[in-house]
């Protein structure tokens, strides 16, 4: 059956998931249906594109249509496409597909994966001939940026920017000399706001933390943490896991092996597969080379957690508590060097969840000398008269209690204290009228449960995925500076103030707002 590579179909999502500003685009796989990720879609003869998303999705103004309007969308192992805008519809979700290009078994590389050293030699040559394919002399990139959260795979806390990397070019040190320049911030509201994924990690009181890893805050700004983790940019100082320092350390950490070679605008470039088996973690990485000069076109790499006696086989890459961490990267040639055309950082982090059933308040009645306690549920009745849930002390020595019923208020538990003698009674109630009576009696509670079946004070645990990616729209060789503000590093970026945005800004550079909502594809 033929495959039509281009067509249109109308969605039925709410209202404003689509605006009449943008033309929006999905791509896919002609052959496996599948979404096509990080491609280049760019507009012919300017600067101006976006990368798609991890759905294949992308969007583009609707005022660059025109009748000689053209996107160029390449993507590694696919045949570059030409499409007009003018047959592009602003009405709904365009669906394009792309071409797999593979090679034949006999030409690719090497058959099979029984030899490793031509790969350690490619590696190699790749790793210390970046001085010479990578710019030494300062540059700028302008670029869509953004970060997020997942939960089962709706986007939480989306916050999106136009952002400028002043580089001094690779002699020097990333974190030390690279400036930034913000030119659009937007903390999108469209998307669900969640509070509790979007704070900081806190190791100390183990409220939010990387489970099988430790990821320093940066001041809690992610696009220096993304900046942080793009390895060949600091091939030559310590980087993520396992791979380290990549100039000395990537050889020596990983088992590697030639894969088929892979098709990128009119190339065959060459494909390194390595990992390595650590305790129970598994590191999986792949380099893209160049054939002509070794320079390195991807390198993507991950790390995930192998739980017990589970075998590789066995990994499931969607499960959010197996992924450790994951970097996808991608450089392509301009005027002769390769600069950074897209980055990607995502890991995998645990919060501990608010309790669902709390003690709100204790309050002590002189009067009828007995003590409420106050929960933020209604309590379990058989739970709340089980008297092994109590324990109470006055100056410590445990107090014997009866528990009240007939109150009325299934909030609270009414509790007496049955004091060794009148004299001790008074003694706690007239310590009441102290300023500091805070350790004359001690509360304690456990086990006891609501009527949902909650326990007090127990936290459940959930697990998260954290997203920062950056895509490169401009390239600016030499030194410059645009008109964006100053980005303040020792805060969060969404945290800046950009005052004012320019007309001229926003025509320039575009934002890549992913779909809303999850599109059913057509059988």
């Amino acid at each position: 059956m033929q495959k039509i590579l281009l067509f249109t179909f109308l969605l039925v999502l709410p209202l404003g998931v689509f605006s009449q500003n943008f033309i929006q685009g999905r791509l896919l796989d002609s052959v496996s249906n599948t979404p096509i990720v990080f491609a280049s879609i760019v507009l012919k003869g300017s600067s101006k594109g976006v990368i798609s998303n991890e759905d294949g999705s992308f969007r583009i103004p609707a005022d660059h249509k025109s009748e000689n309007s053209t996107l160029i969308i390449s993507s590694m192992g696919y045949e570059s496409l030409s499409v007009l805008m003018k047959d592009l519809s602003d009405e709904g979700l365009n669906t394009i597909y792309l071409i797999p290009k593979t090679i034949e078994l006999q030409e690719a590389t090497v058959v099979g994966y029984s030899d490793n050293s031509l790969a350690r030699r490619i590696v190699r040559k790749a790793v210390r001939a970046i001085p010479r394919n990578f710019s030494k002399e300062p540059f700028s990139l302008v670029g869509y940026y953004r970060d997020y959260q997942q939960d089962k795979g709706e986007y939480l806390n989306l916050n999106e920017s136009i952002v400028e990397v002043q580089d001094k070019g690779f002699r020097k040190k990333d974190a030390n000399t690279t400036k930034y320049r913000i030119y659009r911030l937007v903390k999108n509201q469209d998307f669900p706001r969640d509070s509790i994924s979007s704070l900081s990690y806190d190791y100390e009181n183990h409220n939010k933390t990387v489970k099988r890893g430790y990821l320093p805050s940066y001041h809690g700004n992610e696009l220096v943490i993304l900046r942080v983790h793009d390895a060949i940019r600091n091939y030559n100082i310590g980087s993520y896991s396992f791979i380290e320092n990549m100039k000395r350390d990537l050889l020596d950490n990983h088992e590697f092996e030639m894969g088929n070679d892979v098709y990128l605008d009119g190339k065959w470039l060459y494909t390194v597969n390595f990992e390595t088996l650590k305790r129970d973690v598994l590191a999986q990485g792949q380099m893209i080379v160049s054939k002509k000069d070794f320079s390195i076109y991807g390198l993507d790499y991950a790390a995930y957690q192998l739980h017990g006696a589970r075998e590789r086989n066995d990994l499931d890459e969607s499960d959010a508590s197996q992924l450790i961490f994951q970097i996808q990267s991608e450089y392509r040639p301009f005027q002769e060097k390769m600069y950074l055309n897209y980055l990607s950082f995502s890991n995998s982090f645990t919060v501990r969840l608010p309790p669902s059933f709390m003690l709100d308040n204790v309050e002590v009645d002189s009067t009828n000398k007995v003590i409420w306690f106050d929960f933020n549920n209604a309590v379990n009745v058989s739970s709340a008269m089980d008297k092994e849930h109590y324990e109470l002390y006055f100056k410590e020595r445990e107090v014997p209690f009866e528990i009240l019923t007939g109150h009325g208020e299934d909030k609270k538990v009414l509790i007496k204290p049955l004091f060794a003698s009148e004299r001790e009674q008074i003694a706690y109630y007239e310590s009441l009228k102290t300023a500091d009576h805070s350790n004359t009696m001690v509360y304690k509670i456990k086990g006891l449960i609501d009527v949902y079946g909650n326990m007090l004070g127990h936290s459940e645990e959930k697990d998260y995925l954290q997203y920062r990616e950056f895509f490169t729209q401009r390239i600016i060789q030499g030194d410059y500076t645009g008109n964006g503000v100053p980005m303040d590093t020792g805060k969060p970026l969404f945290d800046n103030v950009v005052r004012a945005e320019s007309i001229d800004l926003l025509q320039k550079y575009w934002m890549n707002t992913p779909l809303k909502e999850e599109v059913k594809l057509p059988e």
